[in-house]
C-alpha cells in the first residue's frame, strides 16, 4: 500500500509540476485543510446499508483522488469497497489540489461482514469469493522451479527440472487457472493459453488437510499427475504450490506446480 501511495504522489505531483513554468513551481499556493478540500470535492464515505461492509465512496467529477484502507485501493472518483473486518474503520482520502495532495480520514463503524471467506481458501478465491487468477511461477528463483519433478517425501528436495534441461509441458505452461465461489459451489476455470477456449469444472478446498481436488476439469500440464487431489503445500494472497507424492511415469517421486497471482512479481 505504501509504495502504490508513494507512486500515486511522485506521478501526480511530477504531472502537476510540469504544467507549469519553472519559475512558478515553488511558488504553489498553500495547501487547504482537509475541511476545506472535503467540501469542496462533495467528498462522501458511506456504508451502504447501516453497519454494513459495502462502502460507498465519491466525490465530484474531475478531482484526481486516491482512496486507501486496509490493503484496499482505488483510484475512482466514486467507488465501492468491501471491508473485511468488523469495528470503527478509518478511510483515507488523498486529493490532489493546486497546492498539492491533501490528506482526508473518514471514519465508518462495520458491524457485519456477511458472505466472508475464511482464510486461506480466501487466498485462493478472494475474500468474498468473487475470484482470483493464477498463472504460473515463471520468475521464481532463476525461473525453473516451477514445473519439476521433486522427493516423493518432500516437495522441496528438487530431484530434476525439465526446464532448466530446455523441456516443458505438453501444454506450454501459459496456463492461466481463475477460482471462484458461484452460489455455495467452487468452480476452477482453465484457459491453456492466450485466446485458448476456457474449459470450467468444479473444486473442493479441504481447509484442515490443506488439499484441493479438481472435479470434473483436467488441471493444467498434467503429464506428471495421476490424480485429482493434489496437496496444497504454499497458500497466501500471492502464491500458490501443489504437489503430489506418487506422480511421474512410475508413481514413485513427486512433482511440483508452483503457481502465482496474477499480476504479482518475484524481486529475485
Amino acid at each position: 500500500m505504501k509504495t502504490i501511495y508513494l507512486f500515486f504522489l511522485a506521478a501526480v505531483s511530477f504531472g502537476f509540476a510540469s504544467c507549469n513554468p519553472i519559475e512558478d513551481r515553488d511558488s504553489l499556493p498553500p495547501l487547504k485543510s482537509s475541511e476545506e478540500v472535503a467540501k469542496e470535492v462533495n467528498l462522501k464515505v458511506e456504508n451502504t446499508f447501516p453497519g454494513g461492509n459495502i462502502i460507498a465512496l465519491s466525490v465530484d467529477d474531475g478531482f484526481v483522488v486516491h482512496w486507501e484502507t486496509e490493503g484496499i485501493n482505488s483510484f475512482k472518483s466514486k467507488d465501492t469497497i468491501r471491508l473485511r473486518t468488523t469495528g470503527e474503520k478509518t478511510i483515507i482520502a488523498n486529493v490532489l489540489t493546486k497546492g498539492g495532495i491533501v490528506r482526508i480520514p473518514s471514519t465508518v463503524e462495520v458491524t457485519s461482514v456477511p458472505n466472508l471467506v475464511p482464510e486461506p481458501l480466501a487466498f485462493l478465491i478472494d475474500y468474498f469469493g468473487d475470484g482470483k487468477t493464477w498463472v504460473y511461477a515463471s520468475d521464481y528463483a532463476n525461473g525453473t522451479l516451477h514445473w519439476y519433478l521433486s522427493a516423493p517425501y518432500s516437495w522441496e528436495e528438487v530431484w530434476w527440472s525439465p526446464l532448466a534441461d530446455g523441456i516443458t509441458s505438453q501444454d506450454g505452461l501459459e496456463d492461466e487457472l481463475f477460482f471462484e465461489k458461484k452460489n455455495d459451489k467452487y468452480f476452477l476455470t482453465v484457459t491453456s493459453y492466450p485466446g485458448a477456449e476456457p474449459t470450467t469444472g468444479e473444486f473442493t478446498f479441504d481447509a484442515e488437510k490443506m488439499l484441493l481436488t479438481v472435479i470434473n476439469i483436467e488441471f493444467p500440464d498434467m503429464d506428471n499427475a495421476y490424480k485429482d487431489v493434489f496437496e496444497v503445500k504454499v497458500l497466501n494472497e500471492n502464491e500458490l504450490v501443489l504437489f503430489q507424492d506418487g506422480a511421474g511415469a512410475a508413481r514413485n517421486t513427486g512433482w511440483v506446480w508452483r503457481f502465482k497471482r496474477k499480476g504479482y512479481k518475484y524481486l529475485n
